[in-house]
């Protein structure tokens, strides 16, 4: 049997704050840039760790998508 080694998890992603924004190496906010689901590491892995089930992965990304929406919004005013 011939083994293909595949990665499809990276367990992270941006780092961001609570307000989804992408944040640069020294912790400050990249102004206008914004991060959700398995980008800001709440698919495959994140905060369900490296055993995650498939399909457990979507309550994160649509919560993580709503702040990203809802601080876009307030920043547009």
């Amino acid at each position: 049997m011939r083994l293909r080694v595949l990665t499809r998890k990276t367990l992270g992603g941006l780092h961001t704050d609570l307000d989804a924004r992408v944040l640069r190496a020294d912790g400050s906010p990249l102004p206008g840039l914004y991060a959700a689901g398995e980008v800001a590491g709440f698919g495959g892995g994140g905060v369900h760790g490296y055993r995650a089930l498939e399909g457990t992965f979507l309550g994160g990304c649509v919560f993580s998508g709503r702040a990203a929406g809802r601080a876009a919004a307030a920043a547009l005013g």
